[in-house]
């Protein structure tokens, strides 16, 4: 094998260590076997055949990470979205081609962080409201129970309807947040395989 090749595989290996080592192995295999069979001698030549070591492992995590959400069941979580997202917009920043795309997405990535950020700080503040409401409630429906019953009724009422209400709500806030990491990720998760599949470097 030439020299080059294997200090090029080497310098790869260093950035796949996110995945197993019978995966690097056959990584490592193929790649050996592509660039002897393209006959390239140079490092720039590898370089020209198949980018930098970085910009590769970038393409090959990003498809490893789509490969590996394909074998998950619907119960993605959103961190495993939101790395998934982040790897196949770094693949595609790493690459001239794919440098407009990548940059566009990483916008529309951030603009949604900042939209989700701010939704998830309003969220939190009305359902901290709603909890304090509740318990204040509740509080006061207990305490004005012994001497007006009526008003302490009312109190109680109101704080076990905000109890119920809290347990609808949440958990329909919760999966919300779920289905809007997801919609973004198979948007950018589709951006990357439709200029994957053109060959795009």
């Amino acid at each position: 094998m030439n020299s080059e090749i294997t200090k090029y595989l080497q310098e790869l290996k260093k950035y796949l260590r996110r995945l197993d080592d019978s995966e690097i192995k056959d990584i490592e295999d193929f790649y050996t076997e592509y660039l002897e069979d393209a006959g390239v001698q140079t490092r720039a030549e590898i370089e020209e055949k198949v980018g930098t070591p970085r910009q590769l492992s970038l393409r090959i995590l990003a498809d490893y990470s789509l490969k590996d959400d394909g074998k998950e069941s619907g119960g993605i979580l959103p961190k495993t979205n939101i790395k998934t997202a982040w790897l196949i917009i770094l693949a595609l920043l790493a690459t001239p081609a794919t440098l407009i795309i990548g940059v566009a997405l990483l916008g529309v990535l951030v603009a949604a962080i900042g939209v989700a950020f701010a939704v998830a700080v309003t969220i939190i503040a009305l359902a901290g409201a709603a909890i304090f409401i509740t318990l204040t409630s509740l509080y006061v429906g207990i305490f004005l129970l012994f001497t007006k019953l009526g008003v302490g009724l009312f109190y109680l009422g109101i704080g076990i309807i905000g109890i119920g209400a809290l347990m609808v709500i949440l958990p329909i806030i919760y999966l919300i947040i779920v289905t809007v990491v997801k919609m973004i990720a198979n948007f950018i998760r589709y951006i990357y395989r439709r200029f994957n599949k053109k060959g795009v470097r």
